[in-house]
């Protein structure tokens, strides 16, 4: 019980210090009219975020390399094509995109 207690004043006194620990990405941000608020919830929403996307990722190019193999040399719907170009531009399409969720995202998504 007394470890929970530690762990979880700890990882408050980080995000604490992460938004206001001043650095060029975040005076960047306070320069476009981020406030805290949206800062701090870029920060939590990443946290959150790059997990995900991370098992997405791996997950999607673990499946694509299986589907690639599973149907190689067969014939596409396209042109004459196989359908490695349709797996391929699959598990790219699954690792590519923001990884980090900005304080602006943040405003245009949830602030005014």
């Amino acid at each position: 019980m007394k470890q929970k207690l530690t762990s979880a004043i700890l990882a408050a006194i980080l995000a604490v210090a992460i938004v206001a620990a001043p650095s060029s990405g975040q005076a960047q941000s306070s320069a476009q009219g981020a406030s805290g608020v949206s800062v701090l919830g870029s920060v939590l929403l990443s946290i959150l975020h790059v997990p995900l996307k991370l098992v997405t990722c791996v997950g999607t190019q673990a499946t694509a390399a299986v589907a690639y193999t599973a149907t190689y040399g067969v014939a596409g719907h396209y042109d004459g094509g196989t359908n490695g170009k349709d797996i391929g531009e699959t598990a790219r399409r699954s690792c590519t995109g923001d990884w980090i969720i900005s304080p602006r995202q943040v405003q245009q998504d949830y602030g005014s």
